[in-house]
């Protein structure tokens, strides 16, 4: 196989939502979708089930079929981030959880973000793997509807291709990456040359999740909150032709 392949896509949707972990009554999201929530996106487009019951997966599940160790994700920003309040009804769980209909209504204000797009690399080590997902993105054929977060708000997923990159670990100083940049993994100091003028958004996000969903690995990530490059001091980053470097979350 060839480990230098990606599959490239395209990510947007009207809204989208993408749950801060430490936020409760009044849910935050994050500038970019997380890692884990990339996973599960691609596993919709797979058609793998989540889980059939508590403690029962039909075959891997999704946190294990992309794991760190399987698979590489990476995620540019293509819009500014922009954000929105925006209230939701729900039911009032205060009085009884299990009886739906001693359940009043509440409304919960949910900050969302607005016309979000993205651009995703995925690069995995099962070349049999890869050419299903390769297929279903470019054709469009998705087993399961993809959504941003929420199951409200249908992503759209347009313009996928397979490219080709290498790994570079040349000692070049400060390289230009156009993904989001998780700091976790730098080991420089200073790590990144910041730009004055701009805009950064710096989240504590989930990286990894074991089979029971629980948070096993997070990573402090960067982001240009207006889709800008951000140089950065890495000692090995992936090169790509046409869409310049990135680094893996």
């Amino acid at each position: 196989m060839n480990d230098n392949r990606l599959i490239v896509f395209e990510l947007s949707g009207e809204y989208g939502h993408f749950r801060k972990f430490n936020t409760t009554t009044s849910p935050l999201t994050y500038p970019i979708p997380t890692r884990t929530a990339l996973t599960g996106l691609l596993g919709a487009v797979m058609g793998i089930e989540r889980e059939t019951a508590p403690g029962r997966f039909a075959g891997l599940p999704v946190q294990e079929l992309f794991d760190m160790h399987k698979c590489d994700l990476a995620v540019q920003l293509l819009a500014p981030v922009k954000k929105v309040n925006m209230g939701f009804n729900l039911l009032d769980t205060g009085n009884s959880f299990f009886e739906i209909r001693k359940s009043g209504r509440t409304q919960i204000e949910f900050e969302l973000l607005k016309n979000p797009s993205f651009r995703v690399f995925v690069r995995l080590r099962n070349s049999v793997l890869f050419d299903q997902l390769a297929e279903r993105l470019i054709t469009r054929s998705h087993h399961f509807t993809p959504y941003l977060g929420l199951s409200q708000f249908t992503a759209i997923l347009q313009n996928a291709t397979v490219t080709a990159g290498m790994m570079r670990n040349t000692d070049l100083g400060y390289v230009r990456i156009q993904s989001a940049v998780n700091l976790s993994l730098l080991a420089a100091n200073p790590p990144i040359e910041f730009d004055q003028t701009a805009h950064y958004y710096v989240e504590t996000m989930p990286i990894e999740l074991s089979r029971d969903r629980v948070v096993t690995r997070y990573g402090e990530v960067l982001v240009d909150a207006n889709g800008g490059s951000v140089p950065v001091q890495t000692s090995e980053w992936f090169e790509t032709p046409d869409f310049g470097n990135i680094l893996f979350l």
